[in-house]
């Protein structure tokens, strides 16, 4: 009989003791992460107030009232097209999903996926966006992922993470791919993209600039990668991005870069997790 995503779900903890960890509960008369609950019991959630002194890049909104796109685009089209090529398969976490530009894409093609994010409204929305007929497969989790990740060790086939760890100093960054590396099994496969030569400017004009963020080059970034993923099976394209405008952003802005898209196979892979 074919396995459940809840099934496959057991692992998660439930963290009493870590109130600012907030995960959804499992319904034990369902089987199944009571996610219709946790929007109900959080009806009208607060937005989670960014503090870049803390390496909190939360936007400080409502997504439930930014309307039912992404306010971050439909997606990068080299990250786009690798994603619709790549074979991905079985369970999968996505970091710092926002409010799912990239999760439906997603959804289509893994047997299950954890959605995490530090804002719960970004999550909310994200499920209200997901076609019905997806939504089994989806399970979402909130939590900062500067900090220990309440997720079982070596249990997923897949992490990805778009457009986020550059925000990162080295030793949080540090911290950060030290989870990602505990719960990716051996044979899994991480999925990075990762701007570079970033450009932002408000929209009178002048520069945003993100507290504390480094500044990558396309050479930098690629020497980064391959330090924190030593002994992973790595693989590395470039990418564009065009100018393209946020105004739901807080601030409102304007955005353009480059990115390394970095694709990573941890040690003890098997052929068929191989990614072309």
């Amino acid at each position: 009989m074919e396995r459940t995503c809840i099934d496959n779900l057991a692992f998660i903890e439930q963290i009493t003791s870590k109130p600012k960890i907030s995960l959804i509960e499992i319904s034990t008369s369902s089987q199944r992460l009571n996610s219709k609950s946790f929007i109900k019991n959080m009806p009208n959630p607060k937005p989670r107030k960014p503090n870049q002194a803390k390496y909190i890049f939360s936007e400080g909104i409502d997504y439930l009232k930014t309307g039912k796109r992404s306010i971050w685009g439909k997606g990068d089209r080299e990250t786009l097209d690798f994603l619709n090529k790549a074979p991905l398969h079985g369970k999968w976490l996505n970091l710092a999903a926002g409010d799912g530009r990239y999760n439906t894409l997603l959804l289509k093609k893994v047997d299950c996926l954890i959605s995490s994010d530090i804002e719960k409204s970004a999550l909310i929305k994200l499920r209200r966006n997901t076609p019905k007929t997806l939504r089994n497969k989806l399970r979402m989790s909130v939590f900062d992922i500067t900090r220990k990740f309440p997720l079982r060790d070596s249990f997923f086939d897949g992490v990805l993470c778009f457009g986020t760890l550059h925000l990162f100093p080295m030793r949080i960054l540090q911290k950060i791919v030290k989870e990602i590396k505990r719960v990716l099994r051996p044979g899994g496969i991480v999925i990075i993209d990762f701007p570079t030569h970033i450009k932002r400017y408000r929209f009178d004009g002048k520069p945003y600039v993100i507290r504390g963020e480094p500044h990558y080059s396309n050479t930098t970034a690629k020497m980064t990668l391959q330090r924190l993923f030593t002994g992973y099976h790595i693989k590395m394209i470039q990418g564009n991005i065009s100018p393209e405008s946020y105004p739901q952003a807080n601030p409102p802005y304007t955005y353009s870069s480059k990115f390394i898209l970095f694709t990573g196979i941890k040690s003890e892979w098997r052929p068929g997790n191989r990614i072309s």
